[in-house]
């Protein structure tokens, strides 16, 4: 039900915020339980996940990662050869006796499947046109399945010390007492939620204009212990009707032979990002039809007309005003790091800009983008003319003649404020209009 909620929340926060990237992810590495055992030894197998993600990127550098993993985890346990479990069981006859196990190589394959969600702070910065460094670093709570044990003896010596008689039986098969040999039984275990501290880091490179694939590396480690405290088990049932069927109990959990358990996994990782702010032109909206204009006969006039001179007039010029060209002059800022799109709030500015040239033929546009000084030259010349040229589009789109608008890029040369300190390379992302008054 809480995996549920925390899907359902997800989901609404990617639709009512700004939201930024999704990303899908799949990892691998040595994951499962770090045991601490004096009798025993634990050892961690290969495992992996896969997940899916949100990540809300507040500024260039920072966001927040949050979403739903799913990992398998595996490891295996082994007791020293012998070690004595011992524990105090109730016969057949109702009497208390210490029931002893002495196992020959036993050995136990554990497996689980976890269900995490993490909550990360995001960190990124370029170091290449094409490629970002990034860090994540938080926590995870992790809701665990069932532990399945598979558990194995070449021998099981099974006694019982009856202390007020100072009896010990082993060799009783049919009260439950003797030797079992090529033991295997199979079991589960439950496991408590656990909190996680994560950490990941590595390289992204750029796909596509909306696509970034990540890879590098990853690790998760326990606060909390994973396994549940039971102190009065051992590690296999006491069968009062024989030596069948002896039930494995698993050791998971068992404070006599393990003294803690937690969730420990690294590895590799790779994410491919999807950037869900992408901007869509606007429909060109159809120009309106204009009904020709029926021509009437003049009326006879009954006295000859005045011959007057015709005067050729010029139409009437419209000045834009001091308001109107700081209106289309201001900057747009592209702000992101390679972002050539129109975002909503630049589409917002460019509708206004839109209506205020249609009112003024007689003026053209000079659409010139920039960048900030991370990239190469080249690269962000690029990046620059498909700025100017997302602006340009749009304001087609809204009926703006192409032939009046020339596109320029001047990349990361003329900026408009200093590089240093970082702070203000987004102000240097971004498209001028400058208006040109025909002559």
């Amino acid at each position: 039900m809480k995996i549920k909620i925390t899907i359902t929340i997800l989901l609404l926060c990617s639709v009512t915020i700004k939201a930024q990237e999704l990303n899908f992810k799949i990892n691998g590495g040595p994951s499962g339980i770090l045991y601490d055992s004096n009798i025993g030894e634990g050892k961690l197998k290969f495992g992996g996940g896969i997940g899916v993600g949100y990540t809300y990127f507040f500024s260039d550098h920072w966001g927040i990662s949050t979403g739903v993993d799913v990992t398998y985890n595996q490891n295996s346990f082994e007791l020293n050869n012998g070690t004595t479990i011992a524990t105090y069981e109730v016969d057949d006859q109702t009497s208390a006796f210490e029931y002893q196990v002495t196992p020959t190589n036993y050995k136990e394959d554990q497996h689980f499947i976890g269900v995490a969600i993490p909550l990360l702070m995001q960190y990124r910065t370029s170091i290449a046109s094409q490629t970002q460094l990034y860090f994540g670093f938080g926590g995870k709570i992790m809701f665990p399945g069932k532990q399945t044990v598979k558990a194995s003896a070449s021998e099981l010596q099974l006694s019982g010390y009856y202390p007020d008689m100072n009896l010990l039986i082993d060799d009783l098969p049919s009260h439950g007492f003797g030797q079992v040999t090529n033991w295997q039984d199979k079991t589960t275990v439950s496991l408590d939620p656990s909190f996680l501290l994560s950490a990941e880091t590595g390289l992204t490179f750029k796909l596509k204009e909306n696509t970034q694939l990540y890879t590098g590396i990853y690790v998760d480690y326990g606060l909390t212990e994973l396994a549940k405290e039971n102190i009065d088990v051992n590690i296999v049932a006491y069968n009062p009707s024989g030596l069948d069927n002896i039930q494995a109990n698993g050791t998971s959990g068992n404070r006599k032979i393990v003294q803690e358990s937690r969730y420990f996994s690294a590895g590799i990782q790779l994410k491919l990002g999807f950037m869900l702010n992408k901007s869509k032109p606007e429909p060109v909206a159809a120009a309106p039809k204009v009904e020709p204009v029926a021509q009437t006969e003049a009326p006879v006039q009954k006295t000859a007309p005045v011959e007057q001179k015709a005067v050729a007039t010029e139409p009437v010029k419209k000045d834009l005003t001091p308001t109107e060209r700081s209106i289309v002059e201001k900057p747009l800022a592209f702000q992101e790091i390679g972002n050539t799109n129109v975002t909503p709030e630049l589409a917002t500015r460019l509708d206004e800009i839109a209506k205020i040239l249609k009112t003024n033929k007689d003026t053209d546009l000079n659409i010139t983008g920039y960048t900030c000084d991370i990239g190469t030259e080249a690269r962000n010349l690029e990046i620059g003319m498909k700025r100017a040229e997302a602006v340009s589009d749009y304001l087609k789109n809204k009926g703006i003649e192409s032939n009046r608008m020339h596109l320029f890029s001047k990349g990361e040369k003329e900026p408009l404020v200093p590089n240093t300190p970082d702070e203000n390379k987004p102000l240097n992302r971004r498209v001028t209009l400058t208006l040109i008054d025909a002559k």
